[in-house]
């Protein structure tokens, strides 16, 4: 079993480093300290809920993704992931899905 303190501090690590970020940048961004998230990379400290959070919207990420295993794809000009956008068009789907069949509906009434 993966120790939750280590998939944390490398994920943290790889989606800084695929943001092109260093530590400090990183923590200037979460509002936190260099010395702060070079502790949370090394599986020294555990942050807060409210540090996951700010550490995941500084990554660009949802913070359930500082603990997953799979890697989270970016598109190269937008700050969404592949899955986020994926979750926009579906919810717009499902929208557009209801508006159509209240429309059916109105015609059929008529």
């Amino acid at each position: 079993m993966t120790d939750l303190r280590e998939v944390l501090a490398q994920n943290i690590k790889k989606y800084r480093k695929i943001r092109g970020l260093s530590q400090e940048s990183l923590a200037e961004k979460a509002g936190t300290s260099t010395t702060h998230i070079g502790m949370i990379e090394i599986g020294k400290r555990f942050p807060s809920t409210r540090m996951l959070e700010q550490i995941a919207a500084a990554l660009g990420i949802d913070t359930p993704e500082l603990f997953t295993t799979e890697t989270v794809v970016f598109l190269t000009n937008s700050n969404k992931s592949i899955e986020r956008i994926y979750q926009d068009i579906m919810g717009d789907f499902d929208d557009f899905k209801k508006t159509v069949a209240r429309r059916i509906k109105e015609f059929q009434d008529e």
